[in-house]
C-alpha cells in the first residue's frame, strides 16, 4: 500500500515535529503562567483567539488548497503548472497578509475597549498583529512542499519558529512584566512575530536550495502546461475559500470564548480582574492541555488531505476508504486515552504544571473535548480531499451556533461560570464530528468500522483510566516517602504524575495490541521502525 506508506511517513514526520513544537510550547506556557499570573495570562489569551482567526483568514485555506492543487498537477507530471499555483498563491498571500494586519491594528483599540471590555488588552493585540504577514507568506511555501508530499521543510520550519518564539517570549515577558502586566503580556505576544519570521527564513532557504532539482524534474516532463493566471486564482479561491471558512471556525469558537467569556462573567457578578483570572485558568491553562493531544491528529489531517486528493484524482476508492479508516482510528487511539487521562489526573496535573488547583475544575470537564476535536481533525480532511470542502464548514458552523448559545446562557450562572465554555466546546465538536462521519459514510460507501475505530479504543482507554485512578494514590505515597526530604510538595506530585502517565501508556499500549486495535500490516507502514517493531511484538505475542 504505497499511498498508505507515504501517508504514514508524512504524518510521522509532522507528528515528530509537532511533538517537539508542543514540548517547547509546554516549556513556555507553564512558566509563563507563573510569570504573568492568572490575570496576565488572561490578557494574553484574550487577544490570542482574534489573532488566530485573522491568521486563519490569511493562511488556513491556502496551504491545503495549494497542497491539493500541487499534488494533483504533480500526479500528472505537470511541474510547471504546480509551480505556477505556488507563485500565484504567494502573491495573493503577501497582499492578504498586509491587508489583514492593517485591519487588525486599526481595529485593536475598538475591539479591546468595546468588545472585550478590557482596555488593557490593546498592547498585546498590537504586538501580535504583525506576525500575520509572515505567516501568510509562509503558508504558500508550506502548501507547495506538502503538495509534493515533502513534509520535512514544514516540520523543521515549525521547530525553528517555536524555538525563536519561546526565546522571545521568555526574554520580553520577563523584562516587560516589571513595568506593567499588559506590557508583559505584549512581550509574550510579540514572540509570534519573531517566530514566524524565523520559520519563513528557513522555508526560503530550503526553497532556493531545492530549486535546481525541481527544475531538472520539470525539464524532463512532457506534460508541462500553464493556465491563465485568472483561472489559477479562481481554482485557488474555489478551494481555499471554503477551507478557510472551515478552518476559521475553530478560531471563531475560541474567539467566541474570549469575546463572550469576559463580558458574560462580569454580567454574572464577577469583577474584571476575577473574569480575567477565570479566562486565564480556562483558555491559558486547561485548554492548553486539552489541545496538546491534537498535535498528532493535526499532523494526521495535514498528511491525509493530499493523499486522499491524489487517490480521488486517480479514482482509487479502496485507497480512500483505507486512508480514511486508518486516520479516524488513529485519531481515536490518541484522543480517547488523552481525555480520560486528563480527567483522572486533573488535580495533580494542575498542581504540578501550574501550581494552581483551580485549573482542575475546568480541565476535568474540558478534557473530553479532546475526543471530538481529534475526530473533527481526522474527518474534515477526508471531505476536503474529496472536494466537499463546504461540508466541514457547515457542520462546524452548526456546532458553533450551539456553543454561542451555551456560552451566553451558562457562563453568567455563578455556580457554572467557566464550565459553560467547556461544555460548549465538547458539544460543538461532537456535533460537527458526527455530521462529518455521516457525510463520509455516504460519499465513500462505508469502510469505517464502529468496533475497530471507536469501541476498541474506548475499552482500552477505560482500562488505562481505571489503572491510573487506582495506582496514582500509591505512586504519590511512594514519592512522598522517597522524595520528601529533597523536593517540594509540587514536584513530589509531579513525580507521581509522570510515573502514573508512564504506567498508563504501557497499559494502554498493551491493551491496544492485545485487542488488535492496530494490525501488523498497519504497524509495518511506519517507516524504519515499523517492521522491526512488528517482529518484536509478534515474538512477544503482543501483536496479532
Amino acid at each position: 500500500m504505497q499511498e498508505g506508506s507515504k501517508f504514514i511517513k508524512g504524518a510521522l514526520i509532522l507528528t515528530i515535529a509537532n511533538i517537539i513544537v508542543k514540548i517547547l510550547g509546554a516549556v513556555y506556557r507553564f512558566p509563563l503562567y507563573n510569570i504573568l499570573g492568572r490575570e496576565g495570562m488572561g490578557l494574553f489569551m484574550a487577544v490570542y483567539p482574534l489573532y488566530s482567526m485573522m491568521l486563519s483568514i490569511s493562511t488556513a485555506g491556502v496551504p491545503l488548497a495549494v497542497s491539493k492543487l500541487v499534488s494533483e498537477k504533480i500526479a500528472l507530471d505537470n511541474y510547471e503548472g504546480a509551480r505556477q499555483v505556488f507563485r500565484v498563491a504567494l502573491t495573493l498571500m503577501l497582499a492578504s497578509g498586509l491587508i489583514v494586519t492593517g485591519v487588525l491594528m486599526l481595529a485593536a483599540p475598538h475591539y479591546s475597549a468595546n468588545m472585550l471590555k478590557v482596555s488593557r488588552a490593546l498592547y498585546p493585540l498590537l504586538a501580535i498583529a504583525p506576525s500575520i504577514v509572515f505567516y501568510a507568506v509562509k503558508a504558500s511555501f508550506r502548501g507547495f512542499f506538502q503538495g509534493q508530499q515533502r513534509m520535512e521543510p514544514s516540520a523543521v520550519a515549525s521547530i525553528v519558529e517555536q524555538l525563536v518564539r519561546v526565546g522571545t517570549i521568555f526574554l520580553l515577558a520577563s523584562i516587560l512584566i516589571k513595568y506593567s502586566l499588559e506590557l508583559g503580556a505584549a512581550g509574550a505576544a510579540f514572540g509570534s512575530v519573531t517566530g514566524a519570521a524565523a520559520g519563513l527564513i528557513w522555508l526560503l532557504i530550503v526553497y532556493f536550495r531545492s530549486a535546481p532539482e525541481y527544475n531538472r524534474l520539470a525539464s524532463l516532463s512532457a506534460e508541462n502546461s500553464l493556465q491563465p493566471t485568472k483561472r489559477v486564482i479562481k481554482d485557488i479561491f474555489a478551494l481555499a475559500l471554503p477551507i478557510t471558512i472551515g478552518s476559521i471556525i475553530v478560531p471563531v469558537v475560541n474567539m467566541v470564548d474570549s469575546t463572550l467569556i469576559l463580558p458574560r462573567l462580569q454580567a454574572g457578578g464577577f469583577s474584571e480582574d476575577a473574569a480575567l483570572a477565570l479566562q486565564g485558568i480556562f483558555s491559558g491553562a486547561a485548554m492548553s492541555l486539552v489541545n496538546m493531544p491534537t498535535i498528532f491528529t493535526m499532523a494526521l489531517g495535514t498528511a491525509l488531505l493530499p493523499a486522499v486528493a491524489r487517490a480521488y484524482a486517480s479514482k482509487q476508492l479502496n485507497i480512500i476508504k483505507g486512508l480514511s479508516s486508518l486516520s479516524i482510528r488513529m485519531g481515536q487511539i490518541i484522543g480517547l486515552p488523552s481525555a480520560i487521562g486528563l480527567f483522572v489526573l486533573a488535580e495533580p496535573i494542575s498542581i504540578f504544571l501550574y501550581n494552581d488547583l483551580a485549573v482542575a475544575r475546568p480541565l476535568s470537564v474540558a478534557a473530553f473535548a479532546a475526543i471530538f476535536i481529534s475526530l473533527n481533525q481526522t474527518t474534515s480532511p477526508v471531505l476536503q480531499g474529496l472536494g466537499k470542502t463546504y461540508l466541514p464548514v457547515s457542520h462546524m458552523f452548526c456546532g458553533l451556533l450551539i456553543k454561542v448559545t451555551i456560552n451566553y446562557f451558562l457562563t453568567p450562572i455563578p455556580s457554572i461560570n467557566i464550565l459553560g465554555p467547556a461544555f460548549g466546546t465538547i458539544i460543538a465538536f461532537a456535533l460537527a464530528s458526527f455530521l462529518n462521519l455521516r457525510a463520509i459514510k455516504k460519499l465513500v460507501g462505508g469502510g469505517i468500522s464502529i468496533t475497530e475505530s471507536f469501541v476498541k479504543p474506548s475499552l482500552n482507554a477505560i482500562l488505562m483510566g481505571l489503572s491510573v485512578y487506582f495506582l496514582y494514590p500509591l505512586f504519590q505515597r511512594l514519592a512522598f516517602i522517597l522524595l520528601n526530604s529533597w523536593l517540594s510538595q509540587r514536584f513530589i506530585v509531579g513525580a507521581a504524575v509522570i510515573v502514573a502517565i508512564g504506567v498508563g501508556i504501557v497499559v494502554y499500549g498493551i491493551a491496544t495490541l492485545m485487542t488488535g486495535t492496530i494490525s501488523r500490516s498497519e504497524l509495518e507502514l511506519i517507516p524504519v521502525i515499523g517492521p522491526k517493531l512488528a517482529k518484536i511484538l509478534t515474538r512477544l505475542k503482543l501483536l496479532r
